[in-house]
C-alpha cells in the first residue's frame, strides 16, 4: 500500500513537472510570438498612464486656479454688494433724517402760524371790545345829553306854562297841580334811567 502511495505521488510530481514545463514552453512561445507587441503595449500603457496623470494634475491645478479666481471674484462682489447695501442704508437713514427734520420744521412753522393767528384773533377781539366799549360810552353820553336837553326843554316849557298861567291861575288850581305832578314824574323817570345806565 505504501508503494502505491509513493508511486502515485511520483506520478503526480512528474505530472506537475510536465505541466510546469508545458506552461514554461507556452510562455516562451507566447513571448516569441507576442513579446514585442506586449512590451510595446505595456510601454504605451505606461506612457498613457503618465499622460493621464499629468493631465489630471493639470486639470487639478486649473480647477484650483479657477476656484481661486472665482472665490476672489465672489469675495469682491460680496464686498461691493455689502458696500452698496451700506451706502443705500446710509442714504435711507439720511433721507429719513431729512424727512424728520422737515416735518419738525413744518410743525414748528404751523405752530408759529397758529400762535400768530391766536395773537391776531386776541388783538382783534380786544380791539372789537374796545370799539364796542367806546361806542357804548358814546351812545350813553349821547343819550345822557339828549335826556338833559329834553329835560331842560320840558322844564322850560313847564316854566313857560307856569309863568303864563301864574297870573291867571293860582298854584292850588288843578292845572297847576297837574303840571307839578307831571314834572315830578318826569324827574323820577330820569333818575331811574340814570341808575339803570
Amino acid at each position: 500500500m505504501t508503494m502505491r502511495t509513493s508511486g502515485r505521488a511520483e506520478q503526480e510530481a512528474a505530472a506537475g513537472h510536465a505541466e510546469s514545463a508545458i506552461i514554461n514552453s507556452l510562455e516562451q512561445v507566447r513571448d516569441i510570438l507576442f513579446g514585442a507587441q506586449f512590451r510595446e503595449l505595456a510601454r504605451r500603457l505606461s506612457h498613457t498612464d503618465a499622460q493621464v496623470a499629468a493631465q489630471a494634475e493639470e486639470l487639478r491645478t486649473e480647477a484650483r486656479r479657477r476656484l481661486d479666481v472665482l472665490e476672489t471674484h465672489l469675495r469682491r462682489e460680496i464686498e461691493a454688494l455689502g458696500a452698496s447695501i451700506e451706502a443705500e442704508r446710509a442714504a435711507a437713514a439720511a433721507a429719513l433724517g431729512n424727512a424728520a427734520r422737515e416735518s419738525r420744521e413744518a410743525l414748528e412753522l404751523i405752530a408759529q402760524r397758529v400762535q400768530r393767528l391766536e395773537d391776531l384773533v386776541g388783538h382783534t377781539q380786544r380791539e372789537l371790545r374796545q370799539q364796542l366799549l367806546d361806542q357804548s360810552k358814546s351812545f350813553l353820553d349821547e343819550t345822557q345829553r339828549t335826556r338833559s336837553e329834553l329835560s331842560a326843554m320840558v322844564e322850560r316849557e313847564l316854566a313857560a306854562v307856569w309863568g303864563d298861567g301864574a297870573d291867571a291861575v293860582a298854584p292850588d288850581t288843578p292845572p297847576a297841580r297837574e303840571a307839578a305832578v307831571e314834572s315830578e314824574r318826569y324827574k323820577k323817570t330820569e333818575r331811574r334811567s340814570d341808575e339803570a345806565a
